[in-house]
């Protein structure tokens, strides 16, 4: 009789703690090794330069998401955020994308690689040529915590750097008291804020991913006045070089009346005259407006909000 009402006691406090204690799911890795191309399926030459940085990056399922290695989040959690990141590319046609880990970086650089070349050398981003979407890196190394956001293609004309600093001015408190449910909600949050707030003008995306802005430059007026008084010069010209080839009259009737030939010049003056280059922006500063792109080990172009430690 004992027996049973221990067993029973054990069951229940079994099937209560399943709800009590939180769960935490392994993320699955794949070996790239048995992959086809490494993995990479994006439009990346693989030379010998980048191919151990290749090797070197987790192989991971673009379905899912959430990464989250480092152990923040319950399951019930990486649920509900990944239903919020789903929603969100299809609703803004762009890829939002979570990485915890923990990695013993001891400079900024080596955390920006990392996180870049997860989202490089795994299946991330929307529009083949561009790879539009945004990535949050934690590393919750004890020494060093860091953590910053990366945004690609069409994504960067949003999410561009001086709006990914404030993103992570806004979660610096809750990533900084290991409130992470709290702080990727609200990331969530500002992303769709920042959406709706209007893209970054007088800037494109080029093949690379880098950001490129657009110069218009105008004409001077007086040039384009002199070149049209250069133009009429010509035509007059030619139309006298014209008459100058007619042979000599050799009787009255053959002399032109001199009011019967009338020559007329119409000249089109433009005012203003525009022309659109497409100039690098800066890839080491803020230039002017925080609009700076940089890239990973892959050359792919992507811009950051600049990173915060704690």
């Amino acid at each position: 009789m004992k027996s049973k009402i221990i067993n029973t006691l054990i069951i229940v406090i079994t099937l209560l703690s399943i709800n009590i204690i939180p769960c935490h799911a392994e993320v699955k890795t794949y070996n790239r090794n048995e992959l086809e191309n490494y993995g990479v399926k994006k439009n990346i030459t693989i030379t010998d330069s980048i191919k151990n940085s290749i090797l070197n990056t987790k192989a991971v399922d673009s379905e899912d998401k959430i990464y989250d290695f480092s152990d923040v989040l319950t399951d019930e959690e990486e649920n509900k955020l990944r239903d919020r990141m789903r929603n969100f590319t299809e609703k803004y046609n762009m890829e939002t994308v979570i990485l915890t880990d923990n990695v013993p970086y001891s400079y900024d650089g080596k955390n920006e690689q990392f996180a870049t070349d997860f989202y490089d050398y795994n299946d991330f981003g929307l529009n083949y040529d561009k790879y539009d979407g945004v990535i949050l890196f934690r590393n919750t190394y004890e020494t060093n915590p860091y953590f910053d956001a990366y945004a690609y293609g069409n994504a960067q004309l949003y999410f561009y750097k001086t709006r990914l600093s404030d993103i992570l001015d806004d979660i610096y408190n809750d990533i900084h008291s290991e409130n992470y449910y709290e702080a990727f909600n609200k990331y969530l949050d500002d992303l769709e804020m920042y959406y709706s707030k209007g893209k970054l003008e007088n800037y494109v995306v080029d093949n690379n991913g880098y950001l490129k802005e657009i110069k218009h430059y105008k004409a001077p007026i007086l040039l384009i006045v002199l070149g049209s008084g250069v133009i009429t010069a010509i035509i007059m010209g030619i139309m006298i070089s014209k008459n100058k080839m007619i042979r000599k009259a050799t009787t009255a009737t053959e002399y032109l009346d001199k009011n019967s030939l009338k020559v007329t010049t119409k000249e089109d003056i433009f005012v203003t005259t525009h022309t659109t280059s497409y100039t690098e922006s800066d890839s080491s500063s803020s230039g002017g407006g925080g609009h700076s792109s940089s890239s990973g080990s892959s050359g792919i172009g992507h811009s950051s909000g600049g990173g915060r430690h704690g």
